[in-house]
């Protein structure tokens, strides 16, 4: 009996064996091959997944259908913030934006609101020289210090799995998202060349889980110059390649996440 089952377990085995190397899914060559897709991801990212909804570019290994499925399952996984993480970043978040508020008013501004009239005044930057309007002087101060405030609160909060002042090009037609690094945008204004910046996306906060292309949420701070109730509009693109369209629907779009919020002080956050 012991020798029957014996005969038994080994022709099994023999068998399994012979239908493991006869399935081309399953030879080792595939494995290989897919193994070496996971090692390119990992040292060069731009070759795996770009956005939602987008295929992860990966040497084919059968069954494709298979791997599909399960890159659009992780990204998807990845886009999803729970709610009580959400409430406790948006909590630090109008906190940052309260602080910026008043500490630049009280600065530069006796600690009052300016009056629209004054809001229209044109002043000199200082650090720049350049001579704008109050109201976007004080913006640019405010949204100074609502960043480094930011950037200490999700240190704490989220180390690593966040990005401030990220610039990307979306290509509105083929939806093709990339990253522009600090130093490429320095370099070009550098060389004159600042018309090949038109049109980037420059969301002040996103929150991802490791990869700026995969985002969970998307803030951007606004700061109104006078003192209102009303969260100010977002941005509306006048010219260049997202005429008619505004942040907030580019920013679902180049980035495909729904939770794309304004950060206002004394308001809160609002979508």
């Amino acid at each position: 009996m012991e020798r029957d089952w014996r005969r038994l377990w080994v022709t099994g085995w023999a068998m399994f064996l012979a239908a493991c190397a006869g399935t081309p899914e399953r030879a080792s060559t595939g494995r290989y091959a897919f193994d070496s897709a996971s090692n390119s991801c990992r040292h060069r990212p731009e070759l795996c997944v770009r956005a939602a909804g987008e295929e992860a570019v990966i040497p084919p290994v059968r069954p494709i259908q298979a791997m599909v499925s399960a890159t659009r399952t992780a990204v998807a996984a990845l886009r999803v913030l729970d709610s009580a993480t959400q409430a406790i970043i948006e909590e630090r978040l109008k906190e940052c934006a309260d602080q910026a508020r008043s500490s630049v008013l009280i600065d530069k501004w006796a600690g009052r609101s300016p009056t629209p009239v004054e809001c229209s005044a044109i002043v000199t930057d200082a650090s720049s020289g350049r001579r704008l309007t109050l109201a976007m002087h004080l913006g640019c101060l405010m949204h100074r210090a609502a960043l480094v405030c930011t950037h200490e609160a999700l240190e704490e909060l989220r180390p690593g799995r966040f990005s401030l002042e990220q610039r990307f090009r979306f290509d509105g037609d083929t939806g093709i998202l990339q990253q522009i690094s600090e130093g490429d945008a320095r370099l070009l204004l550098r060389l004159g060349c600042g018309e090949e910046l038109k049109g980037t996306l420059v969301p002040d906060v996103i929150i991802h889980e490791g990869d700026p292309l995969v985002a969970s949420a998307v803030y951007d701070f606004k700061f109104p110059c006078v003192n209102t109730d009303r969260a100010p509009s977002w941005r509306r693109y006048e010219e260049g390649p997202h005429q008619g369209l505004d942040q907030q629907l580019l920013y679902e779009r180049a980035l495909g996440t729904r939770v794309v919020r304004r950060v206002v002080p004394r308001i809160g956050v609002v979508r």
